[in-house]
């Protein structure tokens, strides 16, 4: 059963109870930057809650592999809208321009990549990862972006063994000793651990973030077409995400108990966790504090794309506004944090 299908049939009651059911919806299919968890609460508690349903749109939700899946997979039109990484979009963007989505929405004020590993690896700073085995996904953002930690931080990358794995075995392949570590995003792997039974004082990470690679990190996507035609459909879903994102910052536990419900084998604890965990390290931020969630100046997205530029070794300068497009945020009011 589809991610979609378990939602909407967690929703029903409330869906049939929206009088927006008598005008016919606008069609949406988002594709998650990788799979439910608490890191996608937003969006997946936004569709049983009846939030989109409210705001007049039929909202079907996949999981993905990881952001560069997502990302492919809005450019390719299957999906109008998504989730994905802000840096592996503007990568993406170098190679396919015409195609590439735009971010309408951060969420992540700061990037969650992180090289995360186990105490016994002793890896603490890039230099680090001289020698070491780097277990990696085939499309997410932080494996995506690691050549990019590399380069910037002068490390060569035939120092080291590369080996891809799937995401379902990356965590367990670390807990194996397999790899001495692999990338990822912190939140999703510190917690995946921590529910395998590893101490919170065993795991490491090295966060992009620390070592020259400090960037937003996942946003809302869309695709070009959807937005040249139904820009009043993308204002209405990011008004009603970000009325959920404020509610599952507001009450965790809340949302993990209803994510829970949807999705039996996930834990309640650990998500209820990886909830605080995201809202207090990459949504909470100064900046979110000071104009709200979405907030991404001119000067800090020139200042992304030339570290993804330098990073990746690209040869062109994508444009500020091929990467991000503002138009559709909701008002101040909405943004403003409520934690």
């Amino acid at each position: 059963m589809t991610i979609a299908r378990r939602v909407l049939l967690a929703a029903s009651a409330t869906l049939l109870a929206s009088p927006a059911l008598a005008q016919a919806p606008e069609r949406i299919r988002f594709v998650l930057n990788f799979r439910p968890d608490g890191g996608t609460a937003g969006y997946l508690l936004a569709l049983s809650r009846g939030h989109y349903r409210e705001a007049g749109l039929e909202v079907t939700i996949d999981g993905s592999s990881g952001s560069g899946d997502a990302i492919t997979r809005v450019a390719s039109g299957n999906y109008q809208m998504g989730s994905g990484d802000i840096a592996t979009l503007i990568e993406f963007y170098a190679r396919n321009p015409a195609a590439a989505p735009k971010a309408v929405m951060p969420l992540h004020d700061s990037s969650p990549q992180a090289v995360m590993s186990l105490a016994h690896s002793n890896i603490g700073k890039p230099a680090d990862l001289a020698g070491k085995t780097i277990g990696q996904g085939p499309s997410d953002g932080a494996s995506r972006m690691f050549p990019a930690l590399c380069r910037i931080n002068g490390i060569a990358m035939d120092r080291m063994r590369l080996q891809q794995v799937t995401p379902a075995l990356r965590d367990q392949m670390l807990l194996t000793r397999q790899v001495d570590a692999v990338t990822g995003f912190d939140y999703t792997v510190f917690f995946n651990l921590k529910a395998n039974g590893v101490k919170p004082e065993d795991i490491r990470s090295l966060r992009y973030a620390d070592h020259g690679m400090d960037f937003p990190g996942n946003a809302m996507l869309a695709s070009r077409s959807f937005i040249a035609e139904k820009p009043d459909a993308i204002r209405r879903f990011l008004a009603a995400s970000t009325r959920c994102w404020h509610e599952v910052m507001t009450d965790p536990a809340k949302a993990a108990a209803e994510l829970k419900q949807q999705f039996p084998l996930l834990e309640e604890s650990i998500e209820a966790e990886r909830i605080v965990f995201l809202r207090d390290g990459l949504m909470i931020t100064p900046r979110t504090r000071a104009d709200g969630l979405g907030t991404l100046s001119e000067t800090r997205l020139t200042e992304t794309i030339a570290l993804v530029k330098d990073g990746f070794g690209l040869t062109t300068t994508p444009p500020n506004h091929e990467i991000f497009d503002g138009r559709f945020l909701p008002g101040a009011a909405e943004r403003r944090l409520r934690v």
